[in-house]
């Protein structure tokens, strides 16, 4: 019998590897997060562990995972830049080069004339790359207040993601919410943006964010990551997290399918944002993207001084590696 034989039969029960584990984990309810998550629990077994799943919306899933809820979260980078106390772990990111779609400034006046924006209070790195890329980029320097479209518009929690603001009702209720409350703009995030129109009678203009980002840097602009906990089981979790993303790139056109119809959203533009316009990969580029956001974080005072991101093992693996 050969000795790789031998080391395979060894290994043949996951038990031989790991102890049998749980873990709590804190995702997002965007569509962008689902080819994440899509295969965890297969995955999780593979590994000799189970997993709860729990999702949340961006701005909690920090403070919880620093409290001990999760044991991983995905946390966007605005939130990850004042914990670091919380470690980056995989190779595993949410990011787009170009235009995102599901992150949009709607102006109801030429960028000139705005003054008030309306933000949304369920992702604070949305709000913070509006902020950073109208005051760094643009230099203008606005009045920033929390609004919930959702809420504006009398729409069940539950249902406000899959709200569509190309049907004219809906966008002139908004248009006529924000001169009422004297907004000269609103961000939309999430899947809400994804039906938002690129131009409409009601509106000045429509920015997608991830398009400015890369038009102003030339580079990718990365959302969110898995993080972890201090002492959490970071080899396995880890694992967790790339070979489930890899499972998902598989079974994409399935995953697709079956999103878009969940949503109620044509196919072809679901396989288009899920496979197009996000990155799931963490390279060197989504990591220097993230870099250069977090200074400029630090220049608009949304984060403190001197504050970075903690990259899981300061990254050991090649930066460019591809698969």
């Amino acid at each position: 019998m050969s000795s790789n034989f031998q080391e395979l039969n060894q290994c043949s029960s996951v038990e031989a590897v790991f102890e049998p584990a749980s873990f709590r984990i804190g995702t997002v309810q965007f569509l962008n997060a689902v080819p994440l998550t899509w295969k965890l629990e297969n995955i999780a077994k593979t590994l000799n562990a189970e997993i709860q799943l729990v999702a949340d919306t961006p701005a909690n899933l920090a403070d919880d995972l620093v409290q001990g809820k999760y044991d991983a979260a995905m946390i966007p980078i605005a939130e990850a830049v004042r914990h670091p106390e919380l470690t980056q772990i995989s190779d595993v990111c949410i990011a787009s080069e170009g235009a995102v779609k599901s992150i949009k400034f709607i102006a109801m006046r030429p960028l000139e004339e705005i003054r008030r924006i309306g933000l949304d209070p369920a992702s604070r790195t949305s709000n913070a790359l509006l902020q950073v890329c109208l005051e760094e980029r643009s230099k203008r320097f606005c009045e920033y207040t929390p609004f919930h479209v959702g809420n504006a518009l009398g729409i069940d929690p539950s249902e406000a993601e899959s709200l569509r603001l190309t049907e004219e009702p809906l966008a002139e209720k908004l248009a006529e919410i924000c001169r009422k409350e004297e907004l000269d703009g609103v961000l939309l995030i999430g899947d809400k943006a994804l039906f938002a129109p690129h131009r409409s009678r009601y509106f000045a203009c429509v920015y997608d964010l991830g398009l400015v980002w890369t038009q102003w840097t030339g580079l990718p602009f990365m959302y969110a990551s898995w993080f972890a906990r201090p002492n959490a089981d970071m080899e396995r979790l880890s694992t967790l997290f790339n070979e489930s993303r890899r499972a998902s790139q598989i079974e994409m056109d399935v995953l697709t399918l079956y999103e878009g119809l969940k949503r109620q959203m044509p196919i072809k533009e679901c396989h288009d944002y899920l496979t197009r316009r996000i990155r799931y990969r963490l390279g060197g580029r989504e990591r220097h993207g993230a870099e250069v956001f977090c200074k400029m974080m630090q220049k608009c005072n949304l984060a403190p001084l001197g504050s970075n991101l903690n990259f899981e093992a300061n990254r050991k693996r090649f930066p460019t590696e591809i698969e």
